[in-house]
């Protein structure tokens, strides 16, 4: 591989790093929300969804 190879490879692997820290902080979220959903939602009168 030449140089430029292998700083295509660092900026991709900065990037994958990067989009799974974006989607774990998403996933976290979604799971507070919901987690505030099903324990807040009964007592303030929110129906579930389903």
């Amino acid at each position: 591989m030449s140089w430029i190879g292998f700083v295509v490879l660092i900026v991709a692997i900065y990037a994958a790093i990067k989009v799974v820290g974006a989607l774990f902080k998403i996933a976290l979220w979604v799971a507070i929300l919901g987690f505030a959903w099903w324990y807040f939602g009964p007592r303030i009168g929110i129906p579930f969804p389903f």
